[in-house]
């Protein structure tokens, strides 16, 4: 696992120290928001671990962060290729959309599809008085502008406020502009770190949402090398295990608070896509089954 400060830090610098060496495969992904930022660090690892798993056949390579940018500046210039091997993380609506080809690997193995939320702490009472899907639809929700994730919850009836800044999202909901922020159970638990103390936010304790939302690395087509070094890494690595205790290192420390067994499980419909990159059942992890729901 790369270290926090390295991440930050290092990898930018080597980034714009100049082209790679003859023998190395340099891959880019994009630099996290800020110090709180944890979101994309299990990505980082998982694609380090792919790199690792293919080095003795495929060579040397050196990994790297892209100057900050979010994620439409991103898709642009991966779709541009002005950066090495720019891999970003999306749908395939999205990816598809801005020109890219997947890796085709499930990179969460499914676990995204799990969603708690970050509470209004004042509305938590209305939060658990909600007993059915319209009564959740009905609350106020907040997410990232142009997230899937608007898409998939305003097809399920809900009202979802869209902010544009990562942290606003948050601040939205501890003033009360908002009730529920949810979140993908592999981020929240960083997330819970980065803003313990926030006056009038809190993590709910009595929802479980649960709706598709395959993604997969996106980058340009001509990357083949890195395409097919990654697929086959990443492949590697859930055959031997080391991509699941990657994974459970990432979700072990949350998953005793969020208690998902106790939690009220609402599922959601996925709009039809119109993409479909592969069949991703036989790489997904089912969480409440671990859980022993």
């Amino acid at each position: 696992m790369l270290p926090r400060r390295q991440l930050l830090t290092s990898l930018p610098v080597l980034l714009a120290a100049g082209s790679a060496r003859a023998s190395e495969l340099v891959l880019t992904l994009r630099a996290p928001d800020g110090e709180a930022d944890m979101r994309n660090a299990y990505v980082r690892d998982a694609v380090q671990l792919a790199l690792q798993k293919t080095e003795r056949d495929d060579g040397p390579f050196r990994l790297v962060l892209s100057l900050p940018m979010n994620k439409q500046r991103a898709l642009l210039e991966a779709s541009a290729r002005t950066v090495l091997n720019f891999l970003v993380v999306t749908g395939p609506e999205v990816g598809r959309a801005a020109g890219l080809v997947p890796v085709r690997f499930p990179i969460h193995l499914g676990v995204n599809r799990y969603r708690v939320c970050f509470v209004h702490a004042p509305s938590q009472a209305a939060v658990r008085a909600a007993d059915s899907l319209a009564a959740v639809a009905r609350l106020r929700h907040v997410q990232g502008r142009d997230w899937a994730d608007v898409a998939v919850m305003r097809a399920n009836g809900f009202t979802v406020a869209e902010v544009a800044t990562y942290e606003a999202l948050f601040e939205v909901v501890a003033v009360g502009r908002a009730d529920l922020f949810c979140r993908s159970v592999l981020e929240v638990g960083h997330e819970i770190q980065a803003h313990a103390g926030m006056p009038g936010l809190a993590l709910d304790d009595s929802l479980l949402l649960s709706y598709d939302l395959p993604q997969y690395l996106y980058t340009h087509a001509d990357n083949r090398t890195a395409i097919e070094r990654l697929e086959r890494g990443l492949r590697l690595a859930f055959a031997d295990g080391s991509l699941q205790a990657l994974l459970r290192r990432y979700l072990e420390p949350a998953l005793a608070r969020l208690a998902l067994p106790r939690r009220r499980l609402f599922l959601l419909r996925t709009p039809t896509p119109t993409r479909v990159e592969m069949d991703d059942r036989p790489f997904q992890i089912d969480l409440l089954r671990r859980a022993g729901r």
